[in-house]
């Protein structure tokens, strides 16, 4: 491993993991889109009419061939969603054997899987895809088992679960290189510029080397702490997350949905800890938590931690195989940061495998032992902000340091990168330091969330953003003055910041602004007018900050296309924000003055102005 820092960081946590006695598997469901296109199976289908997804799955399959040593490929039965004529397709591939990633090949077993491979590509003239017969997954053994399945907008690898960090790597290295070949990427551009992921996210799974042995029943603890741990550190729920969070997202918290149910699941998880020592089963745990863990319609899949798989009854071999899956992480640009991503979890689960866990106090109140923070609009206000985001990832950080479980420096970075950069940072004056960044944003779905189950996407008002205005400054400054306008509004309105941090001399103000981008159709509140381009002024001494972000091409128009590569996509958002810094009159109006300055928002109270909602 030398030279590869990352490879060294995971044999180090594999080795403390070892000496505790902890087993557990890491798997994942990396997706990959074709950027370029805007046809409706790379944005929202799942299958396509002139079967390009499948040709490219073949691609990908054809290109992990060698790395992987993939022994065969198989048609096996894909899902079927109600509003789908025919099941989707689906590869399984088996490759190498337990313990040796790349098995000797023999000229034979090339040919052969290169028929197979041949044949799955080919088409009839009608468009419908040759493929081999249908078959069953082979009987689990030494071999190792993958599948390659298209999901809405994107190609869906299910990766066989790993036993240590440093072997996940490789595999996703590998499964990396292999959608590149096939001209597919983990990250799309947009038409103005943004990037986001793939659109089908990055999942993980825990497991152990067999579903008897999985760690959450060896450590009936387990789950019921991970569940208390994860609704406590709300980071873990956000900051690995995309677009959309919330009850409508594909990884809602359990505190998103019904209230009852969530009040159920802390005592579910109470309950169990108290019978861990003696009397939990796996059957008693998946009977226990999964009716609670579950979107606001009741759908377990979906679900932030989804347990469909760890003990059901209801879905034969498949149900039963001791795995709990993790939903809320987009899929990141490189093997690496998602490597890191799944240390972190790997990390978090043998914390909770190993000690108790207790909720902290808050805001001056005392620690329940057993029960889980109760965020209430904190949640969707101050957990929505990567400033205290980042706080509480560095919570959950310290803390696996102080259980012999930590990441180490380079792990951690890598964790932390998933976050997309600011849109814009800069020193206006001396002294101040300015960030704007884009927050979390909560968007609704449409209509009856039962009412959409059926279908394999579902809509969703995305017309509203939030951002996060930082200003870093001497804490022996008065707070700066902050006023939000633009759009229709002629006047601008006064932002109160929050003193969210002070340390070593320096205070951090912040304040989260929401707004309207654009008015959707169908969507809500049609009385709502857009305010673009947003006008953010930051006042101090004598001096203005003005931030003037567009939602889309400022002067009007189409864009010519997606951007082409990731530097015409930067120029595309370096178009739509003009930052200028400007001097007040002598006379003027005295704002950064101590004596003049505004009252700061309360600390404990609301951190975000939601520009919608008129004073």
């Amino acid at each position: 491993m030398t030279g590869d820092p990352v490879a060294a960081a995971l044999a180090d946590l594999d080795a403390r993991l070892a000496r505790l006695g902890l087993a557990i598997w890491i798997g994942a469901e990396p997706t990959f889109t074709l950027a370029s296109s805007t046809a409706p199976c790379w944005t929202w289908q799942a299958e396509d009419e002139g079967g390009e997804k499948l040709a490219r799955a073949v691609e990908v399959v054809r290109a992990m061939a060698a790395p992987l040593g993939v022994r065969s490929v198989h048609r096996v039965v894909g899902r079927q969603y109600p509003d789908e004529d025919a099941p989707r397709f689906c590869l399984g591939v088996v490759f190498g054997w337990a313990g040796q990633r790349r098995p000797p090949w023999g000229e034979p077993e090339r040919a052969a899987l290169a028929a197979q491979l041949d044949a799955l590509a080919a088409a009839t003239p009608g468009g419908r895809p040759l493929l081999l017969a249908t078959s069953n997954p082979p009987i689990p053994g030494d071999d190792c088992w993958l599948t390659v399945t298209p999901d809405p907008g994107v190609v869906e690898i299910n990766s066989a679960p790993c036993p240590d960090g440093v072997s996940f790597l490789d595999h996703l290295r590998a499964i990396y290189a292999a959608a590149t070949a096939a001209g597919l990427s983990p990250r799309r551009l947009r038409f103005h510029g943004e990037v986001t992921d793939s659109g089908g996210g990055g999942q993980l799974t825990l497991g152990g080397p067999t579903p008897e042995d999985s760690p959450f029943f060896v450590h009936p603890a387990l789950l019921p702490r991970l569940v208390r741990y994860v609704n406590d550190h709300p980071s873990l729920s956000y900051w690995f997350l995309g677009d959309c969070a919330g009850a409508a997202s594909q990884s809602p918290r359990a505190d998103e949905g019904v209230r009852e149910r969530w009040e159920e699941l802390r005592l579910a998880t109470r309950t169990l800890e108290r019978l861990a020592d003696s009397d939990v089963t796996p059957d008693l745990l998946w009977r226990t938590l999964a009716p609670l863990l579950v979107d606001a319609s009741g759908n377990s899949h979906r679900a932030e931690l989804n347990v469909e798989k760890l003990w059901s009854p209801h879905l034969g071999q498949r149900g039963r195989m001791g795995v709990v899956e993790l939903r809320a992480f987009q899929m990141p640009a490189t093997p690496e940061q998602l490597a890191a991503a799944a240390a972190l979890v790997r990390a978090v689960a043998a914390r909770c495998a190993l000690a108790p866990y207790e909720s902290p106090a808050r805001r001056g109140d005392e620690a329940r032992p057993g029960d889980m923070l109760d965020w209430g609009a904190e949640l969707h206000d101050r957990m929505a902000l990567p400033v205290y985001l980042r706080a509480d990832l560095e919570c959950v950080l310290r803390d696996l340091d102080a259980h012999g479980v930590g990441l180490g420096a380079v792990l951690e970075a890598l964790a932390v990168s998933y976050r997309q950069p600011a849109l814009w940072t800069g020193a206006p004056w001396p002294g101040v330091a300015v960030t704007l960044s884009r927050a979390l944003e909560f968007w609704p779905l449409l209509g009856d969330t039962a009412s959409q189950e059926g279908r394999t996407s579902r809509l969703v008002d995305a017309s509203s953003e939030r951002l996060e205005l930082r200003i870093e400054m001497s804490d022996e400054l008065a707070p700066p003055t902050i006023t939000a306008g633009g759009g229709p509004r002629a006047a601008d309105r006064p932002l109160a910041p929050v003193l969210a941090a002070q340390r070593d001399g320096r205070a951090t103000w912040i304040v989260g602004v929401r707004r309207r981008v654009y008015l959707p159709e169908p969507g809500l509140h049609p009385a709502i007018a857009a305010v673009d381009p947003l006008e953010l002024r930051v006042v101090h001494a004598a001096r203005v900050l003005t931030l003037r972000l567009f939602g889309w091409k400022p002067d009007g128009g189409p864009y010519d296309g997606v951007p082409a590569d990731a530097e015409e996509a930067a120029r595309r958002r370096a178009a739509r924000l003009v930052a200028t810094v400007t001097s007040l009159a002598a006379d003027g109006d005295g704002y950064g003055r101590a004596d003049t300055a505004p009252e700061p928002g309360d600390p404990a109270g609301p951190c975000t102005v939601d520009l919608r909602d008129p004073p």
